[in-house]
């Protein structure tokens, strides 16, 4: 009998979840924005594998990528098909630009500035790389704003920041991680960032999807092995000449 109801006691406890922090108190918005300030710049580069789908218009894409990021500018991105074969390779070392297209025979090479017109080429997300390395480095821009206030929302709080035309939502959870992020200007949303699940080790999400409803554009990625704040070699970020394919110049 005591046998089975120990046993009774740990199948119990085994299906009670730990309740969630109870808050004497909400947070304000100044010390929400502390806490930003604080965690602002944690992750500065990645290095990892990531799946990645892309929604532009009435178009999808999918694809598994290698990917490097290292802030202010620095990208690069080797695109496989679901059958692992390379279609694409796309470097920036924020200056200068190289792209490999391997879906012709011969393939094509070609490079140039690394201006934002010749890298939506081969991204198609509307971002500057300045732009957009923040927003996959879990450290959204805050706007500048004259106003501040929390509200509680739905399994958390929102921190709203109002400047001139523009105004900012934050979307914390209960336990104050950061999960998401909204820009509007004149009222209308332009640009949204959702973080999900967060590691438990470094507290970096290992999904990230970008909307940019204007652009009717949406980038969904999820990294299925990652390493944050890596050394990475400046050479990474570029592709080396191929020795029996043509150099096609981007323009300038």
């Amino acid at each position: 009998m005591r046998g089975l109801i120990f046993f009774l006691l740990v199948l119990l406890s085994g299906c009670i979840h730990p309740s969630e922090p109870v808050w004497t108190e909400i947070p304000t918005a100044e010390q929400l924005l502390v806490k930003l300030a604080s965690e602002s710049g944690r992750y500065s580069s990645l290095d990892g594998t990531a799946s990645v789908s892309l929604t532009t218009g009435e178009k999808y894409f999918s694809s598994q990528q290698f990917l490097l990021l290292q802030k202010p500018n620095r990208l690069r991105a080797d695109v496989l098909t679901g059958f692992g074969q390379l279609i694409l390779q796309v470097a920036s070392d924020g200056k200068t630009l190289s792209a490999f297209l391997n879906t012709t025979v011969p393939g094509r090479f070609l490079r140039g500035p690394a201006s934002y017109k010749n890298i939506f080429r081969f991204i198609r997300v509307p971002l500057a790389v300045e732009d957009l390395l923040p927003l996959l480095l879990y450290d959204p821009p805050l706007i500048a704003y004259q106003n501040s206030s929390v509200a509680v929302s739905s399994g958390g709080l929102t921190l709203t920041l109002a400047g001139d035309n523009t105004h900012q939502e934050l979307l914390f959870d209960r336990q104050l991680r950061m999960i998401g992020c909204r820009y509007f200007r004149n009222g209308e949303k332009f640009l949204s960032v959702d973080f999900k699940n967060l590691s438990g080790v470094d507290m970096f999400p290992h999904q990230v999807v970008i909307d940019l409803p204007l652009e009717q554009t949406r980038v969904n990625v999820k990294f299925s092995d990652l390493q944050v704040n890596t050394s990475i070699d400046v050479a990474r970020f570029a592709l080396k000449e191929p020795t029996n394919i043509p150099i096609e110049n981007l323009p300038d």
